[in-house]
């Protein structure tokens, strides 16, 4: 049985399904009372959930009309920040081509061993380079721990890990803390998404957790400025 809090479910469940177009965008979402029949739970924590998604901007209440879904966690084709859905389900499978420039299984350096809160152990080392829209996008540099992700392989990495997790291992994803800062490009960027330096980066460092609490990923990705976009959401109550 899941130890995820219900709301937190609902949450996560109209989340994708907005970010997978299941629920399309000024589509109206069903009533309070029909999800909770649908979700076996109160009004009140169905609304619980949509409040998440409305501090979000992914929905917006209309007085007197109900509940519609006013974007998915990404700015169109730029990147905002929606930590735990992955590329492949925010810009679909036929968008997204990765290609994997290194993948191995290897002891980590003490900083990383440190951010995967872990000691002698292996881990999945990934850099990968992401196009969308056959237009170069982004590099990832990932690392896994082997014990929490099992049997990860290179077919995986082409199309997505977070699918692999959740689908297959049926592990829930939980949280992310992410940092985001400039740079300019160095060398590795610009030889893989064919810059001319200097130009200027967006980093985003990552540490993701399961619902146990356990890190299962410490990243950075970069992306050239052009294609990045943060976007976030403040609502006083």
């Amino acid at each position: 049985m899941s130890g995820m809090a219900k709301y937190m479910e609902i949450y996560i469940d109209i989340r994708d399904k907005i970010n997978q177009n299941k629920y399309e965008i000024n589509e109206k979402l069903p009533d309070g009372d029909s999800m909770a029949r649908t979700y076996h739970c109160s009004k009140l924590t169905v609304k619980k959930a949509l409040d998440m998604l409305v501090q979000e901007g992914m929905i917006i209440r209309r007085r007197g009309a109900g509940t519609f879904v006013k974007s998915h966690s990404t700015n169109g084709g730029e990147f905002a920040l929606g930590p735990m859905s992955g590329l492949v389900n925010t810009f679909g499978k036929d968008n997204i081509k990765s290609k994997v420039i290194l993948f191995s299984i290897e002891k980590p350096s003490k900083e990383v061993a440190e951010k995967l809160e872990m000691q002698d152990d292996y881990i999945y080392r990934i850099i990968r380079m992401r196009e969308v829209g056959h237009k170069a996008y982004s590099i990832e540099h990932t690392y896994m721990p082997l014990a929490i992700i099992p049997g990860l392989e290179p077919h995986h990495l082409e199309d997505s890990i977070y699918n692999y997790i959740r689908d297959d291992l049926k592990l829930k994803m939980q949280s992310a803390h992410v940092w985001v800062r400039g740079d300019k490009s160095n060398q590795e960027d610009s030889k893989l998404l064919d810059l001319e330096e200097p130009t200027f980066m967006m980093e985003i460092e990552k540490l993701a957790h399961l619902e146990d609490g356990r890190v299962f990923e410490y990243s950075i990705t970069r992306h050239t400025y052009e294609s990045f976009v943060f976007e976030t959401v403040f609502v006083q109550n």
